[in-house]
């Protein structure tokens, strides 16, 4: 179990080429939790059984959001200036960031080392109609040179670093302000709001115009936030519920 584990990570982590979907990978996950080591300062969201069980062991409100099914990407910004960007890997993808769209600068130049989570996804392609694969997408992120063929596009979904900001809300907004394209934001304060979201995800999915496998649920507090912390794998104050 463990050695095809880390197959399937490295696969996926690394090499950008999955060899099974997420959930499938999750379920596998969930039959050996702890035989994966960290691979990478990038976290992926736990994925429970029972979100219901988590839902009421932490109390909203909660921030809602479609799960766009791209590939992770981490902004490091020092003084507000662009140092790098890497993959899940730690692979450097900085230039390809810059052409999807990544500011070179952040508006105020905040002091000190802020860090930008984004998804990077194919939105627009040459071939019209076709939408790139995730494995297209890692693999442009990793070229250094101009790619005309697919289009690259980055959302944000999370901002560290800048203590001023007390919810995950308004990082979201401040991302927007500050030139980031973002997922439409929904929040919710307690568990009967975040599973209507989640039915409603699920009776429109096959509509979206982009590849999506779930939502993320995030306490919407920056203390909380940091007083759960994160484990070796995933931050304990977030969750995706898949179908």
């Amino acid at each position: 179990m463990l050695n095809a584990l880390i197959r399937l990570a490295d696969a996926a982590y690394r090499a950008g080429a999955p060899l099974m979907s997420d959930a499938a990978f999750d379920r596998l996950v969930r039959l050996a939790p702890d035989a994966l080591p960290p691979l990478t300062t990038l976290l992926s969201l736990d994925c429970p059984p029972e979100p219901l069980e988590w839902l009421e062991r932490h109390a909203g409100p909660y921030v809602v959001q479609l799960k766009a099914d791209g590939v992770s990407v981490n902004l490091l910004y020092i003084d507000g200036r662009l140092r790098t960007a890497h993959l899940r890997s730690g692979r450097d993808c900085t230039a390809a960031a810059l052409r999807a769209g990544a500011p070179f600068m952040l508006p105020g130049s905040p002091s000190g080392r802020v860090e930008i989570r984004c998804e990077a996804m194919a939105l627009a392609c040459t071939n019209a109609g076709v939408t790139p694969s995730r494995n297209a997408v890692a693999a442009a992120l990793r070229r250094t040179g101009q790619q005309d063929r697919i289009k690259l596009s980055l959302l944000a979904f999370d901002l560290v670093g800048i203590d001023a900001i007390a919810t995950h809300y308004d990082a979201l907004v401040w991302l927007k302000c500050a030139g980031f394209a973002t997922l439409d934001t929904l929040l919710c304060a307690d568990a009967t709001e975040v599973m209507t979201m989640f039915d409603s995800f699920c009776a429109c999915r096959a509509s979206l115009p982009f590849p999506c496998d779930g939502i993320t649920i995030k306490l919407n507090c920056k203390q909380r936030q940091r007083d759960l912390g994160n484990d070796s794998r995933a931050p304990r104050w977030a969750i995706s519920m898949k179908p």
